[in-house]
């Protein structure tokens, strides 16, 4: 307890201090901008079997005029392991959920929503066991061929320090040039890896607002065995995408598989960046080709995020025109969808789904329209 004399003491200070000025009127948070309407197919289908071959992206397609807003219809199974996987054979039923009175037809009908049709396709009865579901038997994101050989070829480093990274030395009878089913040496793996990717150096990314550099990427190349350990230790090459060589560098192999299963959704708003690259040096691309973005987890980009790209429009003169300066800027137009599969500090890599006109490097990438 404080001495009375603090006590008193504190209270004649409190009293001696000139009255609070009225506080400010709180002013109201702003109103969050409700969400566009789902626009749902004319043509959706009532029930969809999930066929071997689908992608989660062409059975969103089926029911929405924009895909990328699949979570929003999907109720997920609680009854499997993975409750937001769909497998080939289940039933897709389309059916209307009521959501309160409302008004208009969506309260007539309420919200709609897809589910694995109860009982059909292989969808488990009720019971307080989890189905095990295999990972590569679910119908992936988007096509596994589409991606595969640039998942492997994903590497963005920060720096152009590709020496702290093991490399391939020598070939037993000293080629040059190494292919399949060929050993070699390599330096600096360090650990009893089995299975490792073959990478090649090959370039920078760079913004192309600022010039700045965004990373150094590598090539794929093929891909090696760990045969026997030790400095050096040796490999054989499985397989080779290209010509294998010395001075190849080595990165340990990932599991892949899980990297096809992720859920769309748009960037956040005011998302705004550009195409700085595609691969293998196509200076047009088209659906299920990857592009490069100057957007990364820098920049809040995730996998399955989902962006518009945009042609930008020209300046021209308006051979019509009074005005002092008859400069007219021409609207950007609409280009392509894209969806981001892999992330980097600084870039992503987004495959295109569907495109409306050739995609370019320069061309803008923002959040998909309402």
């Amino acid at each position: 307890m404080l001495p009375i004399a603090l006590v008193t003491g504190a209270l004649a200070v409190a009293c001696a201090q000139p009255p609070a000025p009225p506080a400010a009127p709180r002013s109201e948070p702003p109103l969050l901008t409700a969400p566009a309407p789902l626009r749902l197919r004319s043509d959706a289908p009532q029930r969809y079997t999930v066929q071997p071959g689908d992608t989660l992206w062409e059975i969103a397609g089926r029911y929405l005029e924009q895909p990328w807003r699949w979570p929003e219809i999907w109720q997920a199974n609680p009854q499997l392991r993975n409750p937001h996987l769909i497998y080939p054979g289940n039933v897709l039923e389309l059916y209307y959920e009521r959501t309160g009175p409302g008004t208009g037809a969506t309260a007539a009908r309420g919200r709609p929503r897809v589910r694995v049709q109860p009982g059909a396709g292989g969808t488990v009865r009720l019971s307080p066991q989890i189905r095990v579901e295999a990972l590569n038997d679910a119908v992936p994101t988007v096509p596994r061929d589409a991606v595969a050989g640039f998942l492997r070829q994903a590497v963005v480093t920060g720096s152009d320090d590709w020496g702290s990274m093991p490399y391939l030395l020598a070939s037993p009878d000293d080629r040059f040039t190494l292919m399949a089913g060929d050993l070699v040496y390599a330096r600096g793996l360090g650990s009893g890896r089995r299975n490792w990717h073959i990478v090649r150096p090959s370039g920078e990314y760079l913004d192309p607002d600022s010039g700045a550099s965004l990373g150094f990427y590598a090539i794929d190349v093929g891909d090696a065995e760990l045969q026997a350990g030790g400095d050096p230790a040796t490999l054989r090459i499985t397989s080779a995408r290209r010509e294998v060589r010395p001075g190849d560098r080595l990165m340990p192999a990932e599991a892949e598989e899980s990297r096809f299963y992720f859920t769309p959704k748009p960037v956040p708003a005011g998302t705004d960046g550009r195409i700085v690259a595609m691969f293998e040096g196509l200076g047009r691309i088209g659906q299920y080709q990857t592009a490069v973005l100057n957007l990364g987890s820098a920049n809040g980009i995730e996998v399955g995020h989902v962006l518009n790209a945009s042609v930008g429009g020209r300046a021209i003169q308006d051979p019509y025109s009074r005005d002092e300066d008859p400069t007219v800027q021409l609207p950007d137009l609409p280009s392509a969808t894209l969806m981001v599969y892999r992330v980097f500090g600084n870039v992503s890599y987004a495959l295109v789904m569907h495109a409306r006109r050739p995609i370019s490097v320069g061309d803008r990438v923002g959040p998909p329209a309402p």
